[in-house]
């Protein structure tokens, strides 16, 4: 039996969740929502799927498995509700909401209606972020100490999302949530953690750059990333990073060049993305993770496992997005948790 969903929101990156399900045999679209009009409509004759332009109207008329959430944080909030409200398993977008009280009641919801939710946190879905936590967990370098996970470009992030130039937070929760996470993935929950960030692009209203050192268990780790990093290189969107411990270090450096020391083996590998059809370069990687994220929720759904991010646990991902903003108004370090 097929899973019935809709796919709430149709915008940008909601491209990239359609064209995954669109290759997935065992899921049927049934319904397309957005506001505006033309894009629903055109999401529809591409996709397939009813459209809509109420979410309350779809959830009434649709009978679904789940439904994919792909609207702007402010939104997160009412269409969790919403589809918990009807019985619905949500996984939903990220950052999951603006305020920890907003998480924390759709996890409420959803656990009340006795539904699995997930949020939509691909970076560590990603084919290289795979081949570093596997190698972590089998041992290849003994117990992490140190990490770095960076993302730096200067690439125009505002054409496809125009909404962050006015946002007033903007970098920190626009692509340092993808690094806390995989931070977390890596190198365990941090204990606390100091920010500090900068405005260099004159017409943004938020932070362009920003660098956060986290404090783990008996580890430290930085994450940094900035719109503003120029290079005879092109690397967007390519994340960069570096995982050090006991026994040796793991590298992805630009273009998916992984490398391995272990003790006294070295291993290096450039790491190819898969190619599905309708990805393109440079985006392949953050493509071939949607489709990654969304076999994993599908999973889930199948064998009753908690999703690596769930909502229950992408709150502690919120509180460490949320403390960084806090430690950045403060000017002081952060502990992890107080927002909870």
């Amino acid at each position: 039996m097929k899973r019935r969903f809709a796919l709430i929101g149709t915008g940008f990156f909601a491209q990239n969740h359609l064209h995954a399900w669109a290759e997935m045999d065992d899921v049927e679209l049934v319904a397309v929502c957005d506001v505006d009009e033309a894009r629903v409509a055109a999401a529809a004759a591409q996709f397939g799927g009813r459209a809509y332009t109420d979410a309350r109207t779809l959830f009434a008329a649709e009978d679904l498995d789940f439904v994919d959430i792909a609207t702007t944080p402010p939104t997160h909030r009412m269409m969790v509700e919403l589809a918990a409200s009807h019985g619905v398993a949500p996984i939903c977008q990220k950052p999951l909401a603006w305020e920890m009280s907003d998480a924390r009641a759709m996890v409420e919801a959803c656990e009340a209606a006795g539904v699995p939710f997930m949020v939509h946190e691909n970076f560590r879905f990603q084919l290289p972020m795979r081949r570093i936590k596997a190698a972590i967990e089998a041992g290849a370098i003994g117990r992490p100490f140190f990490g770095r996970v960076s993302f730096r470009t200067a690439h125009d992030v505002y054409s496809a999302q125009p909404w962050l130039v006015d946002s007033e937070r903007m970098i920190i929760v626009d692509v340092a949530v993808h690094l806390f996470d995989l931070a977390m993935c890596f190198m365990g929950d941090p204990l606390s953690l100091v920010t500090e960030a900068l405005r260099v692009n004159p017409r943004i209203a938020g932070e362009d750059v920003a660098t956060v050192l986290m404090r783990m268990q008996d580890a430290t780790c930085i994450v940094d990333a900035s719109y503003e990093t120029r290079s005879d290189h092109n690397t967007y969107p390519q994340t960069f990073v570096t995982i050090e411990g006991t026994e040796g270090t793991i590298t992805l450096g630009p273009d998916y060049r992984l490398q391995i020391v272990s003790g006294t083996q070295v291993i290096d590998e450039t790491l190819v993305i898969p190619d599905r059809g309708w990805t393109s370069e440079p985006w392949n990687a953050i493509q071939d993770s949607v489709h990654a994220t969304q076999r994993h929720w599908l999973h889930c759904l199948d064998t009753g496992e908690e999703p690596e991010t769930s909502g229950r646990r992408t709150l502690r991902l919120l509180d460490v997005t949320l403390g960084a903003y806090a430690s950045l108004e403060s000017g002081a370090r952060y502990e992890v948790g107080s927002l909870s």
